[in-house]
């Protein structure tokens, strides 16, 4: 066993060799695109069992920072995309300030009857008619989340002929309708993802995601988008800047 291990053997074996394998990625000693050893190699190097060595595999292609490739071997993928969850912005300007290239497909636009539960979130009447837009966003061509927005259809007419593949909506809601939209009030919890996203997602099947649902306001506090998103936890994380004064 090396003296990693001997030193603290108060910590469960995998959570020496997960926090080892984490400290070299966070000195750069492993990147993005480099290959670990096998799993008979990692418990050879650290005196380890090969089921724990598996196990912290496991956990970490779980939490995004490893990438499984079958008949290859096990990759470091910890390339995680930065959202801001405090600050206001489009997906696509959100990306493009990183650095990032944003792209959407358009999934289905439809105009549908609001419900009960989304007439009160829009304020709008029950039977409304609303615009239902859903979209896959996709990061560097990598899919990253699947939204869906609705919004009133008297404001904004038409929309459903307007709205394209790689368009941005808010930009839509400026230029052709004058609606700026300021703030949000936002919900998120972690859920996992059904089939059919998971297939979209390009992910295994009931993989933990974030799910959100947000109201968006314009400057006159009107309630103009609900919407929701499932987005993969493997590769994106969201951050905020707080001041505690």
């Amino acid at each position: 066993m090396s003296r990693m291990m001997k030193d603290e053997e108060a910590i469960p074996f995998y959570k020496q060799l997960k926090d080892k394998i984490l400290d070299d990625i966070e000195i750069g000693k492993l990147k993005h695109g480099d290959k670990l050893p096998s799993e008979r190699e990692l418990a050879d190097q650290y005196g380890i069992s090969r089921m724990t060595a598996r196990h912290t595999l496991s956990i970490l292609e779980r939490e995004g920072v490893v990438e499984r490739r079958v008949g290859s071997g096990t990759f470091i993928s910890n390339k995680k995309i930065e959202m801001d969850f405090i600050t206001f912005n489009s997906f696509t300007r959100n990306m493009i300030n990183r650095g990032l290239t944003p792209s959407t497909q358009v999934l289905s636009i439809r105009k549908i009857e609001a419900k009960p539960m989304l007439a009160n979130k829009l304020k709008v009447a029950i039977g409304e008619s609303v615009t239902a837009i859903k979209r896959l966003r996709l990061v560097d061509d990598m899919p990253v989340a699947i939204e869906e927005s609705f919004i009133p259809e008297k404001l904004c007419p038409n929309l459903d002929q307007i709205i394209t593949d790689n368009s941005s909506l808010y930009e839509i809601l400026e230029n052709h309708f004058g609606i700026v939209l300021v703030k949000a009030k936002e919900y998120m919890q972690v859920t996992y993802s059904e089939e059919s996203d998971s297939k979209l997602l390009k992910i295994r099947s009931e993989s933990p995601c974030i799910f959100q649902e947000a109201v968006a306001f314009d400057r006159n506090e009107q309630e103009i988008e609900f919407s929701t998103s499932l987005t993969r936890s493997d590769i994106v994380k969201f951050y905020s800047e707080l001041n505690l004064q």
